[in-house]
């Protein structure tokens, strides 16, 4: 319906113990009714004392409620909870059940919104929740800073904070969330922060001021960059579990605060992280992509170069997919140098994490323009690059062939020899589609005559085996054969398993097996109480990519090649 409920109803309903349901419904009303007359309604029959509101937190007839229906219960009453009339410990009570209750979710916080408007709409609410809080009122405490945050009492929460230890968490996050006028107010609060820092603060408060102090820069109103270093710096002295947390976190959630000495700072301190620790893992791959998209791709790529190349470290690229996706959709220059630079090194989780990175079309990869002027190095680094690239890039044909063409375009004749022997082999050897991309190019290339001289190698190869005649002795037997199709079968079952599991999609739609047959029908309610049938004809879905030919002829001897050409060093 969308008529808005008399006072009989609302009254009735709450008698029935039925009005947690209705709100969970929106009161049955569709979205496109305005139910501001509706909320006014609810919040005149409490401050009356008709029904009460918050009782149906207390009789837990909303935590009742599931899934996405307590949210929308939640979400109804938080707009009314401004408006209520009760008292402050009743209404923190209620607030805190609300949250509690939405755990993780990222609704669950608008309770502590709605209750910090309540404090604005009276201050004598605020001032007694901040008092309750300093006669140590545990919950109380637990809504200090919410308190603090509608009075705008700057100097009270930074009393609080240098006075009061155990306010003090809530009174720095409220330092961090009023708004600062000028310069000269963040000075006051930045001279509280190293006050503290003059004293023995835990971890946990490090990463509170940090959180704060950033929160402070990112508002733009404080003017001294060198005050704002030597905070920061000082806070990221032997930086413990929290601090480093924290680290990650203000890197893309306080992007304006941001500047090259800081970013320093902060990297500096996450080389300390625990790999293991998957939370901030989670948030430093956030951090690093807004590094790239702020221009701060040198210290970011820099950061995960050092990481990744540690030996006590063990996280992988993969750990770090929104970086390396905004890394490889980003400007070409960047891609460029950093493929150089990871190859160069050919450390192994640098490379492997690229070649996983990588992806396009098809699963052959997506061609490479390496820039000249990241491959002015010497003829021994630029072979041992395109060695690298053959070893790491081998299964994405494509991405190995145009390394190997870049490196074509800059390098001396010499050098050309050996890079036109790995365009022979291995890969001409083994993909047919290396051979369609270099025919691609323009033939005014820098380096076409190698690619041409590399093309006529590998034609006269194919000629040369296509005249060895069929020696039925080195067939398989059909028991061999037999054995492959299962090895075959089991491999792409797992794979069909894995990719199941990994599916974002699988837990939206419903399934069905279908015994026979290459059409679906299933039946659809009109809204107009009859089933409407929906026919879905279905057609063949694949993909196909290429094997390399020595996969099948000379395994044992292709996994030799690959092992060599990723695991060799160059000499120093």
């Amino acid at each position: 319906m969308d008529v808005t409920p008399t006072t009989a109803e609302l009254v009735n309903l709450f008698n029935g113990g039925r009005l947690a349901n209705q709100m969970a419904c929106g009161f049955g009303m569709s979205g496109r009714v305005n139910t501001h007359e509706l909320e006014k309604l609810c919040i005149t029959l409490h401050n009356a004392g008709t029904i009460d509101l918050l009782a149906l937190v207390e009789n837990g007839a909303i935590q009742e409620l599931q899934g996405t229906d307590f949210f929308s219960a939640s979400c109804f009453l938080c707009r009314l909870l401004p408006e209520l009339d009760t008292s402050p410990e009743r209404m923190m009570r209620c607030v805190n059940e609300l949250v509690v209750h939405g755990g993780t979710d990222g609704a669950a916080n608008e309770p502590n919104a709605a209750f910090r408007e309540w404090c604005e709409h009276v201050p004598q609410r605020a001032k007694e929740v901040i008092a309750a809080a300093l006669k140590g009122d545990e919950l109380a405490c637990h809504h200090l800073a919410f308190a603090l945050e509608a009075t705008n009492d700057l100097i009270e929460a930074r009393r609080i904070t240098l006075g009061y230890e155990t306010c003090r968490q809530a009174a720095i996050a409220a330092l961090g969330r009023i708004q600062h006028p000028n310069s000269a107010s963040c000075a006051e609060t930045f001279t509280v922060f190293n006050a503290l820092l003059d004293g023995n603060i835990d971890d946990f408060v490090r990463a509170s001021v940090l959180h704060a102090s950033m929160r402070i820069l990112a508002c733009g109103a404080y003017t001294s960059p060198a005050d704002a270093n030597l905070l920061i710096s000082r806070l990221l002295i032997n930086p413990s579990k929290f601090t480093i947390h924290q680290c990650a976190h203000v890197l893309w959630a306080y992007q304006k605060a941001l500047t090259l000495d800081i970013v320093t700072l902060l990297l500096g301190a996450l080389s300390h992280m625990d790999s293991a620790n998957k939370g901030t893992v989670e948030e430093l791959d956030i951090g690093l992509q807004t590094l790239l998209k702020l221009g701060y791709d040198e210290p970011a790529v820099s950061f995960v170069t050092e990481l990744l190349s540690r030996p006590d470290n063990n996280l992988e690229l993969g750990a770090l997919d929104s970086f390396s996706r905004t890394l490889l959709s980003g400007p070409p220059d960047v891609l460029s140098r950093v493929v150089v630079q990871w190859l160069g090194l050919g450390a192994p989780r640098l490379c492997n994490g690229l070649a996983d990175a990588i992806q396009g079309p098809r699963l052959d990869g997506v061609p490479l323009n390496l820039k000249a002027d990241d491959l002015a190095l010497s003829p021994t680094a630029q072979l041992f690059i395109c060695r690298k690239a053959v070893g790491w890039f081998f299964f994405k044909p494509i991405t190995a062939a145009s390394i190997l063409v870049s490196v074509l375009q800059a390098c001396d004749a010499n050098t050309a020899q050996e890079v036109q022997k790995l365009l022979i082999d291995p890969l001409l050897q083994n993909y047919s589609g290396v051979r369609k991309y270099l025919e691609s190019l323009a033939p005014d290339d820098t380096g076409s005559k190698a690619i041409i001289r590399a093309l006529a190698h590998n034609e006269s190869n194919l000629k040369a085996q296509q005249t060895v005649p069929l020696i039925v002795e080195l067939q398989p037997s059909e028991h061999h054969r037999r054995i492959e199709r299962l090895r075959i079968s089991d491999q792409m079952r797992d794979a069909h398993k894995q990719a199941e599991s990994a599916s974002v999609f699988l837990n939206l739609i419903s399934r069905s097996v279908l015994l026979y047959g290459n059409r679906s029908l299933s039946f659809v309610d009109d809204g107009q109480e009859r089933l409407r049938p929906m026919e879905f004809d279905l057609h063949s879905h694949g993909v196909s990519y290429e094997m390399p030919r020595m996969s099948a002829i000379d395994p044992v001897g292709l996994d030799y090649i690959l092992r060599v050409f990723r695991n060799e060093r160059m000499e120093k």
